[in-house]
């Protein structure tokens, strides 16, 4: 029902779960796996299921796109990952994260690589972008029903450093723990959630 509301435009209600995962926690590339920073004109060249406007409003604030490919150089998927701030396209909410970690998002991997060792490779690579940068961790949201997605992060070790919780009527959306608590969803400025606070 929250779906159809949502996709109607009238009411929109999203949960998610805060995540942090240890640079410790995450695995070693696998073998005949490269995973490679790609610039827009780079991503141009392969087809993800991430609209267009979605990608380019990655790179706008700054996200390094990183692609797995596997040892035929065919792209098995990609991971976004940056220093942050990061406004959430989903909700309209700002995250600041630590100056240790890294904020990452848009996890996707091809349909028939899903059952491979993509995951692996593309946090594999993930470890990689962090180590260059100094971050010590990386945070990202989870949507609260993504169960394969929760236990996959736990088996890195993930540890939930919060939720949050987003309720959309018409332009107004309400935010529990963001700083303010009501925003219009068409306006410039964000809801701020500061993970930096714990």
């Amino acid at each position: 029902a929250a779906q159809l509301a949502t996709k109607a435009g009238i009411v929109g209600y999203r949960r998610f779960v805060l995540g942090s995962v240890p640079l410790t926690g995450m695995p070693k590339m696998p073998r005949d796996f490269t995973v490679r920073e790609l610039t827009p004109a780079d991503l141009a060249q392969h087809v993800i299921d991430v609209p267009l406007a979605v990608q380019t409003d990655r790179f706008d604030q700054g996200l390094t796109c990183l692609g797995a490919f596997n040892g035929k150089n065919i792209l098995v998927g990609v991971n976004w990952v940056g220093s942050g701030p990061y406004t959430e396209s989903l909700v309209h909410v700002r995250f600041d994260v630590p100056h240790d970690a890294a904020w990452d998002c848009g996890l996707w991997i091809a349909p028939q690589y899903r059952l491979g060792r993509g995951f692996a490779a593309l946090w594999a690579g993930t470890a990689e972008w962090m180590r260059r940068h100094g971050r010590s961790n990386s945070i990202s949201w989870i949507a609260d029903y993504n169960l394969h997605s929760l236990l996959s992060h736990r088996r890195m070790r993930s540890e939930t450093i919060g939720h949050l919780t987003a309720i959309r009527f018409f332009r107004w959306q309400y935010v529990g723990n963001g700083r303010p608590r009501f925003v219009r969803t068409d306006s410039v400025r964000p809801a701020m959630l500061d993970l930096s606070r714990g």
